[in-house]
């Protein structure tokens, strides 16, 4: 999988790889940009010691930042661990708890508050990071703070040592748990 995806940004190089509606229009996000944000996603979450073979939640409508947040995690050897955005609260603790996940990207405020609402009962996600721009109430930190710690610490060594990492994802290594 990390195969396709190095191979996709330096194959297409598209300045709109993906898009994103806001205020009515469409805006582009590139595959250098794509690349980017999801070294720096990857990086910030190695920076709050999420390590390989950690699982990770994505509670998310369909967005890019999901996509940056899956990519992140299959590039640095993480199980992503998608959660169904519209299951009550009570009903995601199963899967983050039985999967084991340490973090837990949210994509609203809405999405925070339900999992600020069942937090005591999640028994490993040390951290929730909010796909939205201000941090609402039950995350810990934005996506935009990820990715500034990432990119605090990028260089073009770490660029190489980033793909060389994610070349190292074996076909036969847990990429998703869908429950």
């Amino acid at each position: 999988l990390t195969q396709i995806f190095f191979d996709a940004v330096e194959r297409h190089k598209l300045p709109n790889a993906y898009q994103f509606k806001k205020e009515g229009r469409y805006h582009p996000i590139s595959h250098q940009d794509v690349l980017r944000r999801v070294r720096h996603i990857a990086t910030g979450l190695a920076e709050l010691g999420v390590q390989r073979g950690d699982r990770v939640g994505i509670m998310a409508e369909n967005r890019p930042e999901w996509a940056l947040a899956d990519w992140a995690c299959l590039c640095s050897g993480l199980t992503d661990v998608p959660v169904y955005p519209t299951l009550p609260a009570e009903q995601i603790v199963h899967p983050l708890n039985d999967s084991g996940a340490v973090a837990l990207f949210v994509s609203s405020p809405e999405q925070a508050a339900k999992a600020k609402s069942v937090r005591g009962e999640l028994k490993t996600v040390r951290t929730i990071i909010s796909f939205v721009d201000r941090k609402p109430d039950g995350a810990d930190m934005t996506l935009a703070e990820i990715e500034a710690k990432g990119a605090a610490l990028d260089s073009a060594e770490k660029a190489v040592a980033f793909k060389a990492g994610a070349m190292a994802v074996q076909p036969d290594d847990l990429a998703t748990l869908i429950y």
